[in-house]
């Protein structure tokens, strides 16, 4: 049996706080399983979770509650979002950088710069686009219309912003979520393949997603 679709009297959001670390870093993991399992985690999933977890109440990166709003039905966590403003995206970056290099020793740290680097090279958001770095909701929550109300309470935030388009990034092989974007209004603006080596533990690669709001 279907579960009713949700409306927008059905959904509230309030901006995260530190006390969300546990719910957002397990909510964080599942928009980029294998991103975060190999890169920060370094092949570990569950080290990728705890970190994620642990740094999500740090302030001044892209991954934290700082720019997360929660996602409720009924005064309940069912996901979050995570977005800011494309000109931001550098200033996070490098702070995330920081903050993840810095839970590891030397040699963590040597494999951590040696898995990011080709990711120095990718450009995301530009500075005149909203970029949302992490939609996830909880399962038993999907297939009922939160994902579409959640990415218009980002459409409305970008405008307030004062920009008319929306950028993001999925994974090639994420078949789901990128037929989700494109009923939506995203195209595909750009495609970032793996090298054969990496393709094992990160897919083939991801592709830059954008739409432009109406007024």
């Amino acid at each position: 049996m279907a579960k009713n679709r949700l409306s927008s009297a059905d959904i509230s959001y309030r901006p995260a706080r530190p006390s969300d670390a546990v719910m957002a870093g397990k909510l964080l993991y599942e928009t980029f399983p294998k991103k975060a399992a190999f890169i920060i985690g370094l092949g570990s999933t569950e080290r990728a979770k705890k970190i994620l977890e642990t740094i999500f109440s740090i302030p001044g990166h892209r991954l934290s509650y700082q720019f997360t709003d929660m996602v409720l039905h009924q005064g309940r966590v069912i996901g979050l979002i995570t977005s800011f403003h494309g000109k931001a995206m550098g200033k996070l970056n490098r702070k995330l950088n920081r903050i993840v290099l810095g839970q590891y020793r030397l040699r963590g740290k040597l494999a951590l710069i040696l898995r990011a680097w080709p990711l120095v090279f990718i450009e995301e958001a530009t500075s005149k686009e909203y970029f949302i770095n992490s939609l996830s909701i909880r399962k038993n929550y999907r297939n009922r219309g939160v994902g579409v109300l959640v990415l218009n309470h980002a459409a409305e935030k970008a405008k307030g912003a004062g920009l008319n388009k929306m950028a993001l990034m999925v994974a090639i092989d994420n078949q789901d979520a990128r037929r989700f974007y494109e009923n939506h209004g995203f195209k595909t603006t750009a495609l970032h393949l793996e090298s054969n080596k990496r393709v094992p533990y990160l897919g083939p690669g991801v592709q830059r997603m954008v739409k432009t709001l109406s007024n």
